[in-house]
């Protein structure tokens, strides 16, 4: 059967019912000689929008994927056609009939698509497919397709226009205008309709437009690979030919700032706290390109930009206020009534406005201020008054004309406020610190390695050698300020907002504590000489006005010199090499209210060993004292052999029990009405560390407790002996002056007894003194 009777049995009525029921016949015809299908609904959809397009090759479609394509069928209410165009598809490989339908290929790629409309009436029909909008063109623009024709179907390419009551006319229609359309004719085989449109600047639409199908034997066009290519008169805002931005990749995680400077953000790199806010179509972008002068002084009267890295939000022609992402700070979690300020610059292109918001974290309101677009490009200094807990601030656009393109940038954000973990003062380190005075002195130990200066503070520093001058010494430069030992647990927050360090103190740690100013040093015992590679490493924090050096101090004399600043952190200071005897001095000042505080003391290198000291040495060393005194030993070792308790005494307290002493041994019997037993050390004063060895047996519900310095501490703080028989000891400081022997009943206990006997005096290594 020849394309003719193909032709006579097709009658697109209009509809889309044109080739519904009814009509399978036909379709099966088509199917047969021309290897085309029927698409149902295939072009239901379209990206066609009343938004102009922004770029020449929006305008292309091969119908692939016609849900994409630019272009649509005129609408029967616009009343400018009588047909539509239809989606079909080649199924088979068959060709089409070379001299009667054309000029475009007769070989089609099975599964590719065009577009379709015909019809077998004696008046003529008409079809328009037709573009989304151009804003305008400022060169010669170029239109191709290719098209197949049959029996004088003819095909055009025609211009339209908005006709200002909702309807559209062809440019062409009125008689001021050139006529501007291509007649795309019935040329040779296997080319493309190729239509010029000339430069315009007013908006305007591209129609492609089917006529002359008025045959009754039937006549078709068919539509595929339309292309566009032209200069668009800018649509977009003009930054410039070197203008990038990529994805804003800060910092901010969600986590709550510590302080309010945590929120300063002018350069958006990984140290601001500042992010896009999250899933919606257009974010926040980071650039740090220098805009053009025009562009700035257009915007904002001046030349002045941005600088560095800054926050942009581009907004395309068309999109609306809730596709847009907002630019919000990780949380705060709480701050004080007392005054805030959020700054920040901004510039404004284009009509849209911005807004600063308090929210809270489910980004509902809670305080919202207009930004005045007058202030661009000054800062613009905002306070919220609602805003305590829990809240994060937010920076988004409060209002913009869609019909344009839109951008704002944010610059030199920063944030001034009272955190509830702040600091209220130099010394505001949380409610739990307190300071006690150190127990370590300066006694001429001996230091035998580099290791031996290093130092923890615990046990208030009893183990550490290093110490402070006494009052009577000669120390012009060297104030009779104390150091002391800290107690924590520390307030991290409240820390970090005086020192900008996260990190805290473990433990007990060295303190010195100004009030109105002054100084106060820490010193070592003496280093014989310092040799290859000492290095004294220390934690630090400072407060308020404080700062501290670490300095070499003569032996002979109190001078300091050959001092380095030190500042807060982790702190490495490199000793030079030294022939002579010296000492370590750590020195704190103030100029009034300051606090500083290391912890931590790590001394490595070697230096010279006592044994050696002779080769460097002055004649000003004093003896040292690495031995307890044996008066002290006399007074503290006792056997019990002689049916007393030495130079120990039983302290008499409330509910305290007796005790007895035979066979060398020394008993106490505690019951419900009698729970303690004290015995007592008689006074004494050491001159370096030493042990007290002792022999025990408890029994029943008795515990026993070894407590040196003070007969005031708390149980809790003294040695408890966890062994319910055997021997063990204690270590005695340089400082103490008495020990205490104590036996107590548990809570619940109701009767018990203590056997005591043998205490032995004795060096660090366990040698006997007297």
């Amino acid at each position: 059967m020849t394309i003719l009777l193909i032709l006579l049995s097709i009658a697109l009525l209009p509809g889309v019912q044109a080739c519904m029921p009814g009509y399978e016949a036909e379709r099966d015809r088509l199917r047969e000689h021309l290897g085309i299908e029927w698409v149902q609904n295939g072009l239901a959809k379209s990206a066609w929008s009343e938004k102009p397009i922004r770029h020449p090759s929006n305008l292309n479609c091969d119908f692939s994927n016609p849900e994409k394509c630019q272009w649509k069928n005129m609408a029967d209410e616009k009343q400018m056609d009588s047909r539509d165009f239809y989606l079909f598809e080649k199924i088979d490989y068959t060709e089409f009939p070379v001299l009667r339908v054309g000029p475009g290929p007769s070989k089609i790629q099975q599964g590719d698509k065009m577009i379709f409309v015909g019809d077998k009436k004696r008046e003529e029909q008409h079809a328009i497919l037709f573009s989304s909008p151009i804003n305008c063109q400022n060169s010669t623009g170029n239109l191709t397709f290719t098209y197949w024709v049959y029996n004088s179907a003819r095909v055009e390419v025609i211009l339209l226009e908005d006709d200002g009551r909702g309807g559209y006319k062809m440019i062409f229609d009125d008689p001021a205008e050139e006529k501007p359309y291509v007649d795309c004719g019935t040329i040779q085989l296997n080319t493309e309709c190729h239509a010029e449109i000339p430069p315009r600047d007013k908006p305007f639409r591209i129609g492609i437009r089917a006529y002359e199908i008025s045959n009754t034997d039937g006549s078709f066009v068919m539509i595929d690979n339309i292309l566009y290519s032209s200069s668009l008169c800018k649509v977009g805002i003009d930054l410039g030919e070197n203008f990038k931005s990529t994805p804003l990749e800060t910092g901010a995680v969600g986590k709550p700032i510590k302080s309010a400077t945590d929120l300063k953000c002018d350069s958006f790199d990984a140290k601001c706290r500042w992010r896009s806010g999250g899933d919606a179509m257009v974010m926040w972008r980071r650039s740090g390109s220098v805009l053009p002068n025009d562009l700035l002084l257009n915007a904002t009267g001046t030349t002045v930009g941005p600088r560095g890295g800054y926050g942009v939000l581009y907004v395309e022609q068309g999109t609306q206020k809730k596709s847009l992402d907002i630019l919000r700070s990780d949380p705060i979690t709480c701050q004080s009534l007392t005054e805030n300020e959020l700054s920040f610059r901004f510039w404004e292109f284009g009509q849209i406005e911005l807004e600063a918001c308090a929210v809270d974290l489910m980004l509902k309101d809670i305080e919202c201020i207009p930004i005045p677009r007058g202030q661009s490009p000054a800062n613009v200094n905002l306070t919220f008054r609602k805003a305590t807990k829990n809240f994060m601030i937010t920076i988004r656009v409060s209002s913009l004309n869609s019909d344009f393109d839109n951008m704002v940038i944010v610059d030199d954000i920063a944030y001034r406020a009272t955190l509830c973990t702040d600091a209220l003062s130099a010394f505001d380190i949380g409610d739990s610190f307190v300071s006690t005075p150190m127990l370590s002195l300066l006694l001429n130990r001996n230091v035998h390695t580099s290791q031996d200066l290093s130092c923890d503070f615990s046990k208030r520093a009893s183990g550490c050698l290093w110490g402070m001058l006494n009052q009577e010494d000669d120390a012009t430069e060297i104030a009779a300020n104390t150091w002391a030992v800290g107690h924590g647990p520390l307030n991290d927050e409240k820390l970090y907002s005086l020192t900008g360090t996260a990190e805290t103190p473990d433990g007990e740690f060295g303190v010195a504590r100004f009030e109105t100013g002054g100084n106060a040093v820490l010193l070592s015992e003496v280093v014989r000489c310092a040799l290859n590679n000492v290095h004294v490493q220390f934690r630090l924090w400072t407060t308020g006005s404080a700062k501290i050096k670490v300095c070499l101090v003569e032996e002979s004399s109190p001078s300091l010199l050959d001092c380095q600043d030190a500042s807060s952190g982790d702190v490495v200071v490199d000793l030079p090499r030294i022939r002579r005897p010296f000492r370590v001095a750590f020195a704190a000042e103030a100029e009034d209210q300051g606090m500083v505080l290391i912890d931590d003391i790590v001394v490595t290198g070697q230096i010279c060993p006592p044994t050696t000291a002779k080769q460097f040495s002055s004649k000003t060393f004093r003896p040292t004292a690495d031995i307890p005194d044996p008066n002290v030993c006399r007074l503290l070792s006792c056997d019990f052999h002689l049916g007393h308790a030495c130079l120990y005494e039983s302290s008499q307290v409330s509910n305290s029990a007796m005790h007895g002493v035979g066979n060398g041994k020394l008993n106490a019997f505690l019951t419900r009405t009698k729970r303690v037993f004290i015995l007592e050390s008689p006074q004494f004063r050491l001159n370096t560390v030493a042990r007290l060895h002792f022999d025990y047996k408890l029994t029943g519900d008795a515990n026993l407790f070894i407590c040196n310095d003070s007969g005031t501490k708390e149980l809790e703080s003294c040695f408890k002996v966890e062994g319910r028989q055997g021997n063990d000891y204690i270590e005695l400081l340089a400082s103490d002056t008495k020990v205490y022997i104590i036996s107590r009943l548990s809570e619940t206990g109701k009767s018990g007894s203590l056997e005591f006997s043998k205490i032995v005096f004795t060096d660090t290594s366990d040698q006997a003194i007297c």
